[in-house]
């Protein structure tokens, strides 16, 4: 019985906080299946694309790639180290390329798609279904913005 009620007021307030915009990034001009997750904006980014691409990596990617949580010791859940996709790249390059991948100087859209679509080592391929095209397409924009020639 308490099920049945859980799934009655889930499924009366849930549309209301979907189509609320209470999650949505504030600012963020297109659409992104992301666009509902808890996102702290960042005041400098004004392409609406590169908004979004940082509404994926932080939905999708920082997981695995972000920064190193305050409490390193914790082991994360379940014991886990934290940050995998960071401890890696901190192994391989070390120290001559950054390990976070949002200070990356030498990523290029075509990179970034090669990964998420093949993946590569530890991490597993994305399937559109996943991350779709123009979900990608942004990630790729968002994550090549600070590239040098």
């Amino acid at each position: 019985m308490r099920i049945q009620a859980l799934a009655l007021i889930l499924a009366a307030i849930g549309p209301l906080l979907l189509t609320s915009g209470v999650f949505a990034e504030q600012g963020s001009a297109l659409r992104s299946s992301w666009s509902i997750s808890a996102t702290h904006p960042d005041p400098g980014l004004k392409d609406p694309l590169l908004i979004r691409g940082r509404e994926v990596f932080q939905a999708r990617c920082q997981a695995c790639h972000g920064d190193y949580p305050k409490d390193r010791d914790s082991g994360g859940l379940l014991n886990l180290p934290p940050m995998p996709g960071t401890q890696a790249l901190q192994a391989k390059y070390q120290g001559k390329l950054p390990a976070l991948l949002e200070q990356r100087t030498d990523l290029t859209p075509e990179l970034i798609s090669v990964f998420v679509r093949q993946g590569t080592g530890s991490m597993p391929f994305f399937r559109p279904t996943e991350v779709s095209d123009e979900d990608l397409k942004a990630l790729g924009a968002y994550l090549s913005r600070n590239k040098r020639p």
